[in-house]
């Protein structure tokens, strides 16, 4: 039987390219995908993972398969307090929670901040699901203009001076699609900026460990954390499927999250808690880290000197700090979308920029994501030189 109805959040929503795209690359292992912006698997660390299961049932026994605290296990919270002080934050546990994943954390906040019509601001671009999720709830998603290094204060200002709203949500460092890391000073003007008109900012950070070049920024949070909602996970640095999230926010925020929470589903899973608890406080986890980051910065390399080697003139990119994503941006009239099918035939994929702007995309189909993570190292300039004769053929 068809279903009759569906909610009015879930009208909003629809299939977008990135979902398309996956379905088109489950049935051509051939391709080499720069679409997916997910770990390589060759570098999930399954054994470590092994490892780390027997320990935390050798340590807690059967109590690590039961129920536990909605809030998360203690272990894991005092771990993550240690990671969160790296990162400029200094937090009290009445903040701080254990979710499922990052994407979990952001739901959570959605269910206890929007209501229908609530507008949130976002970059320019920004990362895609995010905006599906707020769609979900009804809010009216507002992209405000931002540069090289991010969001622009003014425009920021000029946004919460027009809307009354819910909060601004951005990635600062490495961002989904970009690239790009917003630098400290810029930080400390968002935040003042926040703080001024009283909002809240949620910055999602999932990519922070994963630095390349360059000197690691204090999280935007640190500048307003009365102000301020800190989502990370360990799905870049451990593995997606142990879905752990850490969020750090304003004790009655947590409060409304937290009774949420136990409607949604009940507590982040204790066992993937305990070796997530694990994973932070060992010497294989620092190890495994560094691993990540040397295989990953060498993607980087190879993918910046094959876009030299083989893409034709009129295309600019900016190599990042670190992350997952390289962003290209073609001539005016080159049009990313309308290339896809061609790369795929190619045997090349790629995800078109507009998936990730949340206004009229017709403006910006001259731009592509590039995801290096998930390529192997001696794909990566096959891959290229493919992507360039096509964009050559069409710029």
């Amino acid at each position: 039987m068809a279903v009759r109805k569906r909610s009015r959040g879930a009208a909003e929503v629809t299939s977008g390219p990135i979902d398309d795209i996956f379905a088109a690359l489950a049935s051509r292992p051939d391709v080499v995908s720069f679409a997916v912006g997910s770990p390589d698997p060759a570098l999930l660390p399954s054994e470590l993972v092994a490892t780390l299961a027997q320990t935390v049932v050798d340590r807690y026994g059967s109590a690590v398969l039961q129920y536990g605290m909605t809030q998360g296990f203690a272990p894991l919270l005092e771990e993550a307090r240690n990671l969160l002080r790296n990162r400029d934050i200094r937090c009290t546990l009445d903040r701080l929670h254990i979710s499922t994943g990052g994407s979990g954390a952001l739901h959570n906040v959605c269910l206890a901040l929007l209501d229908p019509r609530d507008v949130v601001l976002v970059e320019t671009p920004t990362y895609g699901p995010a905006v599906k999720e707020f769609r979900s709830h009804g809010a009216a998603v507002v992209p405000v203009p931002s540069d090289e290094f991010g969001l622009v204060p003014e425009a920021l200002a000029e946004a919460l001076s027009r809307h009354d709203a819910a909060f601004v949500y951005l990635l600062p460092t490495f961002q989904n699609p970009t690239g790009r890391t917003m630098p400290a000073d810029r930080r400390a003007e968002i935040a003042e900026i926040v703080v001024r008109h009283g909002t809240l900012v949620v910055e999602d950070d999932v990519y922070t460990d994963l630095r390349y070049r360059g000197v690691a920024q204090p999280a935007l949070s640190s500048f307003a954390p009365d102000n301020s909602v800190y989502i990370t996970s360990l799905s870049k640095t451990l593995a997606p499927a142990i879905r752990v999230g850490i969020t750090v926010m304003p004790p009655d925020l947590l409060r409304t999250v937290l009774a949420l929470k136990q409607g949604i589903d009940m507590q982040t899973s204790t066992y993937c808690q305990a070796i997530a608890a694990e994973f932070l406080g060992s010497s294989a986890g620092i190890a495994h880290l560094a691993q990540l980051v040397d295989a990953y910065a060498a993607k980087l390399d190879a993918l910046s000197v094959a876009l030299e080697r083989h893409f034709p003139p009129g295309f600019r990119w900016v190599e990042p700090e670190g992350g997952m994503f390289m962003w290209i941006e073609g001539p005016p009239d080159f049009d990313a979308d309308g290339l896809l099918a061609r790369a795929l035939r190619q045997g090349v994929a790629f995800l078109p920029g507009s998936a990730f702007y949340a206004d009229d995309v017709a403006e910006h189909r001259n731009t592509m994501r590039l995801s290096f993570a998930n390529v192997p190292r001696d794909d990566i300039d096959r891959g290229i030189a493919a992507l360039a004769i096509v964009c050559g053929e069409t710029a």
